[in-house]
């Protein structure tokens, strides 16, 4: 009899040190560290939003850092090779190669690749997708629109334009010059400087509306120098115009620029009388298109397997459909949630809704190559010489083609 109560004293004992196991595992501390460049209205957003998943998950502390943009890209590779980065991190879509390739990123549990498939728009998706497995959720997409000055299309008596055929054609009544033959109102101004990559995804835009692409499908040469890209690239060369003046949309002196929804806020403030409009990308050729980048919410591969539990429970709420509708009202960002364009809330503003159209028909600049800011920058470079004259277009398609070339034999 005693021997049958000890052994049930041992059961009750080890059940209990197994329920306290259990207790403490589930409330075991965890430490996320949540690293993103500096921009103080959407960092605060997310701190505020770091702070209501903390209740909802009390053992989770969420430690954000911010640096300036332009130092990221050196303090986030540094850390990775070194095994110090934080357990997530905000990156740009170039880099997702590199940090695919060396194991740095950890691909999407199950939940949030079924999240991304099934609630997203497709380019979410595949512009975070590398050899079959999906590595983050959008954070934020860099897109743009064509915006009209509506007022300027009625006075000229034009209709709004749906393809480029028929932007050239408006272009004709609106590109005012004085008699010197210099440029004093334009139809259209494109960027015409690599600054922020613009000139290269207004030039790709058109591109793959008329058949092009930037490099071929193995990612080891250029596929522009064609008779596609050389007649998108003089279409661009009559839509981007060098030196003529800065801010000329905003100052009623162009009729058409390609802006992002950022944009709004500056146009209000800066020329409260402009009447713009954001319409849908035109249609070229081959198909309609509109070209983006896009930055990313990734998981460090080297963060211990709870971290990552939580580090993806917490991207999956920043990115649920009712945490992006505030990124996006709130901070103006294109939402990537399907739910959100039959929301009221988001796309009763019609300036938003022709940012959703544009969104359907976008697809990410940039190849999935290594090392892409090099490419960038020389086409941006040769494009810059393009638009000032110093190369004809068969010209500018040779020298950037050689450029680039040797650049992709250099990563491959």
């Amino acid at each position: 009899m005693l021997r049958s109560r000890t052994k049930l004293f041992l059961v009750v004992v080890l059940t209990s040190i197994l329920a306290f196991g259990a207790i403490a595992a589930a409330e075991e501390q965890v430490t996320l560290r949540f690293l993103m460049h500096t921009y103080k209205p959407w960092n605060d957003l997310l701190a505020k939003q770091a702070r209501e998943f903390e209740k909802l998950y009390p053992n989770v502390k969420i430690v954000i850092t911010t640096v300036e943009h332009a130092d990221l890209n050196m303090k986030l590779m540094t850390s990775l090779a070194a095994g110090t980065a934080p357990e997530i991190i905000g990156v740009y879509g170039p880099w997702m190669v590199d940090l695919v390739e060396n194991g740095w990123i950890d691909p999407a549990p199950d939940f949030v690749v079924e999240d991304i498939r099934e609630n997203t728009v497709a380019v979410a998706g595949q512009s975070a997708e590398y050899d079959g497995k999906i590595y983050g959720y959008i954070q934020h997409i860099g897109i743009q629109a064509p915006v009209i000055n509506a007022k300027m299309y009625r006075e000229a008596g034009v209709a709004i334009p749906t393809t480029y055929d028929e932007l050239l054609e408006v272009n004709k009544v609106l590109d005012k010059y004085d008699n010197r033959g210099r440029l004093t109102q334009a139809g259209t101004t494109l960027s015409t400087s690599k600054d922020g990559s613009w000139n290269v995804i207004h030039w790709a835009t058109i591109l793959k509306a008329f058949g092009g692409e930037l490099v071929t499908p193995d990612g080891k040469k250029a596929a522009f120098n064609t008779p596609e890209g050389l007649e998108a690239t003089k279409v661009y060369q009559q839509l981007a115009h060098a030196n003529f003046i800065e801010d000329a949309f905003t100052l009623e002196r162009s009729a058409m620029e390609w802006q992002g929804p950022w944009a709004k806020a500056f146009y209000q403030s800066n020329n409260p009388r402009l009447e713009f409009q954001a319409i849908a990308p035109l249609k070229g050729p081959a198909r309609q298109v509109m070209a983006m980048y896009a930055w990313f919410w990734v998981v460090n591969a080297q963060a211990s397997p709870v971290q990552k539990e939580y580090a993806w429970k917490f991207l999956h709420y920043i990115s649920n459909d009712e945490n992006y509708l505030d990124m996006a009202t709130e901070i103006g960002f294109i939402s990537f949630r399907k739910a959100h364009y039959e929301d009221p809330r988001y796309v009763s503003d019609e300036w938003i809704k022709a940012f959703g159209e544009a969104l359907e028909v976008a697809e990410i600049y940039y190849a999935k190559v290594s090392g892409w800011e090099k490419v960038d920058v020389a086409i941006g470079q040769e494009l810059e010489r393009l638009t000032v004259g110093e190369l004809t277009a068969e010209q500018f398609l040779e020298i950037a083609e050689k450029r680039v070339n040797e650049i992709l034999a250099e990563i491959n």
